[in-house]
């Protein structure tokens, strides 16, 4: 019963982001000035403050998920291999009450595990390469804290390996030391007779 009720709100679940998903490309269509544009992951509409953060972006060589779906948001652009999410927001931002709604989105996200940009539309078109700088400098780093701590969880598993051989090597070193010492003593020594049994 239960397992019925758990795919069931899995189908919702995806039915209800499909269908964000669409209105949301719906609404960007609609925009004017709004540009279609090839992508990984697709085709995707953006508007142009998020075209020319995606353009500076991938001249900095960085491939970010346009519109990536996390914990009931979508995202401008997301890195999920190290959890940074970067929004574009236009004038519409400026609304107190859209400020909230961002606040307690990117409060989700944070407890999510997730660590969220924001860059305003006029710092994105006046200095649409430092946003994209300052991006870079956070993924990067990411990027190498996790292969950092990889390596170290690489190093102790290692090293817990080599602990738990250690005695069952030195147990094989010395059986081997006795079986070529038996060989070599039987070798060394000639054969004495064998004592006859009594009659």
């Amino acid at each position: 019963m239960k397992l019925g009720r758990v795919i069931f709100r899995a189908i919702a679940r995806e039915g209800k982001r499909r269908y964000i998903s669409a209105r949301l490309q719906s609404e960007a269509a609609s925009r004017p000035e709004s540009r279609l544009v090839q992508t990984p992951v697709g085709s995707i509409w953006m508007t142009p403050i998020e075209f020319k953060l995606y353009e500076a972006m991938r001249q900095e060589e960085l491939d970010p998920v346009p519109q990536f779906y996390i914990q009931g948001y979508y995202a401008d652009f997301a890195f999920p291999d190290v959890r940074v999410a970067v929004e574009a927001d236009g004038a519409i931002h400026r609304d107190p009450a859209r400020q909230r709604h961002d606040r307690k989105r990117d409060w989700v996200l944070r407890r999510a595990g997730w660590t969220v940009k924001r860059f305003r539309g006029t710092t994105i078109h006046t200095r649409a390469s430092n946003c994209a700088y300052v991006i870079k400098q956070e993924v990067v780093g990411r990027r190498m804290r996790a292969a950092l701590l990889a390596r170290q969880r690489e190093m102790r598993r290692q090293a817990r390996r080599a602990a738990i051989l250690r005695p069952f090597q030195s147990l094989y070193r010395l059986l081997a030391r006795a079986t070529r010492r038996g060989r070599v003593d039987q070798a060394r020594t000639p054969e004495s007779p064998r004592p006859e049994s009594p009659k």
